[in-house]
């Protein structure tokens, strides 16, 4: 299925994909009776059937060879590090609390940064690397009363999430002539194995023990809150550079208390607001420098 490569279009496809992504906390607040681990096994391997639905549905009967052409580094590289990023993302959270977790998961776009020269040849212009920094100073302000209150082992694993989604980003826009969701296809199954495997540490079938209202939401998470984004995360990542793609994503920090608000009345701290209004300029800034100050490839 082609769609439209225009920078404008991208940015459009990735704020969808953000504004699905805020979602996580919303369902998971429906679902109180389910641990982490529940949660990630399912919502992994209902993400993975659906992608499976979808690539048969553009491929027809050339899925296998879509899997085939798509170079096996990068299949490699971009599921496992989408299974270890989920992974590492539920580790921390029963470690940490979510403040420390988001703060440091915001370093994202400043090792895609870095290491975009070397994985895609894009050398981010001055005026990204100047939005990085605000964008770190705006989650600042959003979790200044939360950072200090986790443990260190929970802090390192917290790093895994930025590193994971770096590049995984990275290899979407590096292998951007195929459909990398084959790789997250993959992904997400190598995710439902692995938190299933945790989740047997309390009991043989404890996967199992999800009720039948709770599996229909977490169908709906995988498809709403996780495929469907990802896909048009896939899409966005065609035209737009890696700095921006997961500058974009930040957003997340604004939309999530958005959500939280409209749905569970939940009103946002001063410094949400403030913050949120320092990363949507940061935001801002970095489209702009992408858009009058393109960057070719090396």
């Amino acid at each position: 299925m082609q769609v439209s490569e225009s920078r404008s279009a991208g940015l459009t496809f990735v704020l969808l994909a953000t504004i699905g992504w805020s979602l996580s906390g919303m369902f998971v607040r429906l679902m109180p009776e389910l641990n982490g681990w529940q949660i990630n096994a399912w919502r992994g391997l209902w993400l993975a059937i659906s992608l499976l639905v979808w690539l048969i549905f553009i491929h027809r009967g050339k899925l296998l060879e879509e899997f085939d052409k798509v170079p096996f580094m990068g299949l490699l590289i971009c599921s496992f590090c989408f299974a270890l990023g989920t992974t590492v993302y539920v580790t921390s959270l029963t470690l940490v609390n979510t403040a420390a977790v988001s703060v440091i998961g915001a370093t994202s776009p400043l090792i895609t940064a870095m290491l975009s020269p070397w994985l895609t040849g894009e050398r981010p212009h001055w005026l990204s690397w100047v939005a990085a920094f605000i964008a770190l100073a705006g989650m600042a302000v959003i979790a200044q009363h939360g950072v200090l209150n986790g443990n260190i082992i929970g802090l390192i694993l917290s790093f895994g999430v930025p590193v994971t989604f770096a590049i995984q980003t990275l290899m979407l826009r590096r292998y951007r002539d195929h459909d990398m969701m084959t790789a997250i296809c993959a992904g997400g199954f190598i995710s439902f194995l692995i938190a299933s495997l945790a989740t047997m540490a309390m009991g043989p079938s404890a996967v199992f023990t999800v009720s039948r209202d709770h599996m229909w939401l977490l169908a709906a998470m995988g498809l709403i809150q996780l495929a469907i984004p990802l896909v048009f995360y896939g899409w966005g990542a065609r035209s737009v550079p890696a700095v921006t793609l997961s500058l974009v994503v930040m957003l997340d920090a604004v939309f999530n208390p958005f959500w939280s608000w409209a749905f569970a009345g939940e009103l946002p701290e001063l410094t949400s607001v403030i913050g949120g209004a320092i990363i949507l300029g940061a935001v801002s800034l970095s489209i702009a420098a992408a858009q009058f100050f393109p960057q070719k490839a090396a």
